[in-house]
């Protein structure tokens, strides 16, 4: 049984923001380009996209994806998946590989249901990229070269290229639930990756347990033990771990005050709130806003994949 979940939610718009947006699609739905070709003066400096993106590694010499404040190494086989709203950066090392990006819109039309969208692009299990079999890669970069020469003719055939990239998403969805299953069963995956969405729509508000609890009809007790045992964290450290994130994007990106951010957030005074952030990266808001995130990275662990 699939919940079915709206679309991943992007970052608000916000007339502060200031984190740049990397145009990846040039109004078309989709574009494929090469990795090592592709040159822009965003790539290395933090910004968001206005697409989806599938980046695939087939060459490196040691670069990096920094994704969300967290740092991942760009490793042959690993392919990346990045959604439009989140803070990215590159560090390139000469590496080669193909970028498939695509609309909201162009996606939704492929019939992928939002809980899919979630598994590949909602990070529950803090690994935003799959390392591909060979045989796989193969296979996704024989659909990629078919994506492409459709695109350079002069009148592309949009509905062979739903149809493409139907069948790669389905490929590493396949995949995506592999490796899922050796993590956690089937009956609980489903249940936390609806946690994962009732967490993104309602962090703001500071929900306690039994709301969660409530909505997936279980007891806080049973829920809390599911995440220590499945994700290694619990259901407060999972709503914490999300108003960091967004503290860090709106003090890296934008002009708001302590005060403001404080109070966007859902927190009644910033002087507790300035308390939360120093207590989970042991800095104050205006220290991480005067070094930049490099000063926070985390270097992310492989997962067991």
């Amino acid at each position: 049984m699939l919940f079915w979940l709206p679309v991943l939610p992007q970052m608000k718009e916000r007339k502060h923001d200031k984190l740049p947006n990397q145009d990846l699609l040039h109004q078309q739905p989709l574009t494929v380009v090469p990795l090592g070709e592709y040159t822009s003066e965003l790539s290395e400096v933090p910004h968001s996209h206005d697409a989806y993106m599938l980046m695939l590694v087939q060459e490196t010499k040691g670069g990096d994806n920094l994704i969300d404040f967290r740092r991942y190494a760009l490793e042959a086989g690993r392919i990346f998946f990045v959604r439009p709203g989140q803070a990215h950066q590159r560090q390139s090392r000469q590496e080669q590989g193909i970028l498939v990006s695509f609309s909201e819109k162009f996606l939704q039309t492929t019939g992928t249901s939002a809980h899919e969208v979630l598994m590949l692009f909602g990070s529950l299990y803090q690994h935003p990229y799959l390392d591909l079999p060979p045989q796989l890669q193969h296979t996704v970069e024989q659909l990629a070269h078919l994506m492409e020469m459709e695109l350079q003719k002069p009148l592309p055939d949009w509905s062979i290229l739903l149809r493409y990239l139907y069948i790669l998403l389905r490929y590493l969805l396949h995949e995506s639930v592999q490796v899922i299953k050796q993590l956690t069963p089937t009956r609980h995956s489903e249940r936390l990756f609806q946690l994962s969405h009732l967490v993104e729509e309602h962090f703001r508000e500071h929900r306690p347990i039994t709301f969660y609890a409530d909505a997936l009809a279980i007891t806080p007790k049973h829920l809390n033990s599911l995440c220590r045992q499945y994700l290694n964290t619990t259901v407060a450290d999972m709503q914490h771990e999300r108003l960091l994130l967004e503290s860090k994007r709106l003090l890296y990106f934008s002009s708001l005050s302590v005060k403001e951010i404080a109070f966007e957030l859902g927190f009644e005074d910033a002087s507790y709130f300035v308390r939360f952030f120093r207590r989970l990266t042991s800095t104050t808001p205006m220290q991480f806003r005067a070094g930049g995130a490099e000063s926070t990275m985390l270097v992310a662990q492989n997962p067991a994949s």
